[in-house]
């Protein structure tokens, strides 16, 4: 027997779901739907098969530890996309709900407020009871991603748990023991983007001395104590990849795959593909090997397609070789290791994509003309925070230090 899922968009149905009979999925746009899904699914009344629903639907899942546990913890199986998104599909990236029947109406109940003592019980049992699972009446939700996370809703300060009609606004982060000062490594690598590539605000905040990262959702807006959603997809989604292949050597998408994209799908394409092109730069002076397809997003603004800011930004080289792998998720000019590319590669990845090599070239050291002095000022107010003080700083700042030599070497 076909199983069916209501698809929502924005909180209106905008289509239906249906796993088959063998496991396969396809989706149904309404006959009155507005907006796409996917900028590779447009509105149209002919149905999507599997392979154009599978890779948009599997991105909307957790990956990892996270999976399996929301597996186990609802009987179903990790590889099956449709029960997944039954239990925890209704708060998911962008603008995305999933429902067997209705989308709940509001019942006026009031918000169920998460205090300093539900916020540490909620990272003293993660990774056991991932996205707030082991909660009393837990949300449905579902955030991609392996890492050890959770979200919640913000208004005026307080934290609280999401609902239908408050959706989750930031993002918590916790601390990983095989991973050193891994929440002061993103602190830094986000406020540095910010200051120079622009992107959410994140914070570094304790819950009864239970440090955590506390990050903006890029696709969350907050209007006059109203909440809004923002319909976003990864690239892995974008192209039609399942998550399973983010890594170019798993058979996943190029740099040139990306960039092509932005071009064709793009509102403004020229714009935003040199932010692409500084977001690469980016991770490579802070080496940032972990850049895949599913760490760059764009984002449906009332019939627009644009860049999302940039987010999972951190230096993963900072690291042991033993811990974690030198090797890039995107190649550069056919290399696959940062401390194997310098300047020629660059110029080379600007001419493959279609660049005039000089002026990008130009553009880009405009751009990180003062990254080294913003890493820090960046650096310098984080130590004058007792709570976010921290040597790894100054590691980051090295291979900064060492990167800006190999790019701009005359």
């Amino acid at each position: 027997m076909n199983r069916q899922l209501n698809v929502y968009l924005y909180g209106r149905k905008t289509g239906v779901l249906t796993e088959d009979q063998l496991g396969h999925l396809s989706f149904q746009y309404e006959a009155d739907a507005q907006f796409p899904l996917s900028a590779r699914m447009p509105v149209r009344p002919e149905e999507y098969d599997r392979f154009y629903t599978e890779p948009f639907f599997d991105n909307l899942t957790p990956e990892g530890e996270a999976l399996q546990v929301v597996a186990q913890k609802f009987h179903v199986s990790q590889d099956n996309i449709f029960s997944i998104l039954d239990k925890i599909g209704g708060d998911c990236a962008g603008a995305v709900s999933l429902y067997a029947g209705d989308f709940p109406v509001n019942t006026d109940s009031p918000l169920y407020n998460i205090d300093e003592e539900d916020i540490a019980r909620v990272i003293d049992e993660l990774p056991d009871n991932p996205l707030l699972t082991g909660m009393e009446n837990a949300p449905r939700l579902s955030l991609a991603g392996a890492q050890s996370k959770f979200a919640v809703c913000k208004i005026d300060g307080k934290y609280y748990r999401s609902d239908d009609d408050f959706p989750t606004t930031h993002i918590i982060k916790i601390t990983n023991k095989r991973f050193p000062h891994l929440l002061e490594n993103e602190l830094f690598c986000m406020k540095l983007a910010k200051e120079i590539l622009g992107t959410v605000g994140v914070e570094l905040r304790e819950a009864n001395s239970r440090p955590y990262l506390e990050i903006e959702r890029y696709d969350r807006q907050i209007k006059e104590g109203n909440i809004f959603r923002i319909h976003q997809e990864d690239f892995c989604q974008v192209l039609g990849v399942p998550a399973r292949r983010k890594y170019q050597q798993d058979g996943g998408p190029k740099i040139r795959d990306c960039y092509n994209a932005i071009i064709e799908f793009s509102s403004q394409a020229p714009a935003d593909a040199n932010k692409f092109v500084e977001l690469l730069v980016f991770n490579y002076l802070i080496g940032n090997t972990d850049a895949h397809a599913k760490n760059f997003s764009i984002l449906h603004r009332k019939g627009e397609i644009v860049l999302s800011p940039a987010y999972d930004l951190l230096s993963a080289e900072i690291y042991p070789e033993k811990d974690i792998s030198r090797e890039i998720a995107m190649t550069i000019n056919g290399k696959g290791k940062y401390d194997a590319i310098g300047k020629k590669d660059f110029l080379a990845l600007y001419e493959q994509l279609g660049q005039n090599p000089t002026n990008m070239a130009r553009l880009v050291k405009n751009k990180f003309a003062n990254i080294i002095l913003t890493a820090e000022s960046v650096r310098s107010a984080l130590n004058n925070d007792s709570q976010a003080k921290s040597g790894v700083y100054d590691s980051i700042i090295e291979i900064i230090r060492r990167r800006m030599a190999s790019l701009f070497e005359e």
